[in-house]
């Protein structure tokens, strides 16, 4: 009976040994969570603010826009940009003392009336330019489906490298109904290297994928566009002068009189 005692309870010791060995043994390591895009901090606060519509100015504010030539304007990562740019020159302008109607998304938007009773008219340019020459692309055969002599593959696309982004922003004031220029000023932006590091491969050699979900090749684009739009706005703010722009009036007063509006 006694050894049957003793049996039992070497038994129950193995059974627990055996237990802690399986719990210890190597344990998974989850995959690391896939890369996210950042959401875009673009935002400007004004330094300071004048009195409402103490600049005695109506300005008539259209949405800024892309050159036609710059080929990714249609993206959000770049609509993002552009319209919140909107957001922060409305801001600019009342904390500057000007009245603002606006900002509309075009200008073919603006009834005769809003373009009448307003003083001048601010168009905002935006002139980019992204240079691929150092993304360096690698193609390779993607396996598709089938086995043996009937799998199928496909051409894909592998890069990684860096982008040079560089540009410009042009303020332009005009006469509201002819558009006729009175005012320019432009804001030149430093050249930037914006490395990637691309999460999702392509089947063509384009940035399709990479500027619409690949946070390899947003996330450092956006860092690169919120540095620009803080030089963008800290010298708008500057160059937004009521004491520059003001007089303007007096030549929006003559263009009318000679196209009889």
């Amino acid at each position: 009976m006694r050894n049957k005692k003793n049996l039992m309870a070497i038994l129950v010791v193995l059974s627990y040994a055996v237990l802690y060995v399986a719990s210890s043994g190597p344990k998974v390591t989850a995959p690391p969570p896939a890369p996210t895009i950042k959401a875009p901090s673009y935002d400007f606060e004004p330094p300071q603010k004048a009195p409402a519509k103490s600049a005695q100015v109506v300005f008539l504010l259209v949405d800024p826009a892309y050159q036609e030539k710059f080929a990714y304007s249609n993206y959000k990562i770049f609509s993002d940009f552009s319209k919140a740019m909107a957001a922060d020159y409305n801001e600019s302008l009342t904390a500057k003392g000007y009245s603002v109607r606006g900002p509309f998304e075009y200008y073919d938007q603006v009834v005769y009336n809003d373009k009448k009773e307003s003083d001048l008219l601010l168009q905002v340019e935006i002139d980019f330019d992204i240079n691929s020459s150092n993304v360096n692309w690698n193609s390779y055969s993607e396996y598709v489906s089938g086995k043996g002599r009937y799998a199928t593959y496909r051409t894909a696309y592998k890069y990684a490298g860096f982008f040079i982004l560089s540009g410009k922003v042009n303020l332009v004031a005009a006469e509201p109904l002819t558009k006729e220029k009175l005012w320019a000023k432009s804001i030149p932006l430093k050249q930037k290297q914006v490395y990637i590091a691309p999460v999702y491969n392509t089947l063509e050699r384009s940035f399709n994928i990479g500027f619409s979900r690949d946070p390899g090749v947003i996330n450092p684009m956006i860092e690169a566009l919120e540095d620009y739009y803080k030089q963008v706005f800290n010298t708008s703010w500057n160059h937004l002068d009521p004491n520059e722009l003001a007089p303007l009036k007096k030549e929006v007063l003559e263009i009318r009189e000679k196209k009889k509006y």
